[in-house]
């Protein structure tokens, strides 16, 4: 039984050494890769004045559009918000407003709440965003002649 053992255990030792030879190998290179981040812009067109009406009159709906572009390199998500920066804030408080993004309704409801449900685009995508602003049938001559001064934000988020 001692050669035996003996013998497996030589045989064993005989094995691994000759597995331990040298075999071929190679190499290759693949040089000057970069990772750079993406990035989330948006730019808007006309850059001022894309929304104003001269004269809205109860029971009317005045339409108006703007182009927003995502000109960032990922997609994003975009909500419009709006705040009143001068005026009437009577007048402010009954206009309604519909907005719309590329014809799918992202809002309908007061000017002086307006948050539009948020909306993806792909980068370098533009989206035609129409908003029909009017008064209430129901509006009195007490707004005849007011205003309201606003700006609306466009803000964009990375799509998760």
């Amino acid at each position: 039984m001692k050669r035996f053992i003996l013998f497996v255990l030589a045989m064993g030792i005989a094995a691994c050494a000759g597995s331990a030879g040298a075999y071929f190998t190679g190499q290759a290179e693949v040089a000057d890769n970069i990772i750079r981040a993406g990035g989330v812009a948006v730019s808007c067109e006309p850059t001022s004045a894309a929304i104003s009406v001269d004269s809205i009159a109860p029971g009317t709906v005045s339409e108006r559009s703007m182009t927003v572009m995502n000109s960032g390199a990922l997609p994003a998500s975009f909500v419009i918000t709006g705040a009143k920066k001068a005026g009437i804030t009577e007048f402010y408080n009954a206009v309604t407003c519909r907005v719309t993004a590329d014809g799918v309704l992202v809002y309908n409801g007061p000017l002086n709440a307006l948050r539009t449900a948020p909306f993806e685009m792909a980068p370098g995508a533009r989206s035609k965003i129409t908003f029909g602003l009017g008064l209430p049938a129901t509006a009195g001559n007490e707004l005849s002649g007011d205003y309201v001064k606003m700006s609306f934000y466009v803000d964009a988020e990375q799509v998760h």
